[in-house]
């Protein structure tokens, strides 16, 4: 099959789930997503082609337009406020998390569905695939305000390789600013944390200009 079909038959598979869950299906972006008024939410695939081998990488995601809009204010690009595989959520519901997870998945092709032309057959792909529905609806219900959100990034010990964004980087200025709007009351503290943390790190010069931008916004934020 090619890309294009097997596309097709995921999207035309998860159309009940969709329509019963009120995610609207986008099939140029190979995404369901939902709006409402603070944030955006959904699974989105993403896929690798190797000759007859196409692997799909399902995921799960959740966007708040504030933190968005101040990533934005302050030129740092922010694909989603949290996001996770979603057969890695799998395994982490399972068994727990550890720093190596996401890797060793990946190196055991345990965070894909793999299809192969002409072998695997479709409809348990299909089935596969909504049996993740339930830990996507659970993970969006977990990240359902920036309250939340504070807590899945600053919950100590901080861990350096979140499974929740795409890497530390990320985590640095999300943390930061869901611990400024959710009023979180060690924001001061985090606010060092993460200083330190930028400082340290070999990121980009745009991503601590940005970070830097976002800190001297955050000391004029006010909270209800």
């Amino acid at each position: 099959m090619k890309i294009k079909e097997v596309k097709q038959r995921i999207l035309t598979g998860l159309e009940f789930f969709a329509a019963a869950n009120g995610f609207k299906i986008y099939k140029g972006k190979f995404c369901l997503s939902r709006k409402d008024d603070n944030r955006e939410t959904g699974v989105f695939f993403t896929y690798n082609t190797w000759g007859v081998e196409i692997q799909i990488f399902p995921s799960v995601y959740v966007d708040f337009k504030e933190i968005r809009a101040i990533c934005e204010r302050c030129g740092f690009h922010l694909n989603y406020t949290a996001f996770i595989n979603l057969r890695l959520l799998e395994k982490i519901n399972s068994i727990g998390f550890n720093s190596d997870l996401r890797w060793q998945m990946q190196c055991a092709n345990e965070d894909r569905v793999v299809i192969i032309e002409g072998e695997t057959d479709m409809d348990i792909v299909i089935d596969n695939i909504q049996s993740l529905m339930p830990l996507a609806l659970d993970f969006i219900s977990q990240t359902a305000d920036i309250v939340l959100i504070d807590h899945l990034f600053n919950t100590i010990p901080i861990e350096k390789y979140s499974p929740y964004c795409s890497g530390l980087d990320t985590h640095c200025i999300v943390g930061l600013i869901a611990a400024r709007l959710s009023g979180n009351t060690e924001y001061e503290k985090l606010r060092r944390m993460y200083e330190r943390i930028v400082a340290k790190e070999d990121f980009r010069d745009d991503m601590k200009a940005s970070f830097a931008q976002i800190v001297k916004y955050l000391d004029r934020y006010e909270t209800d």
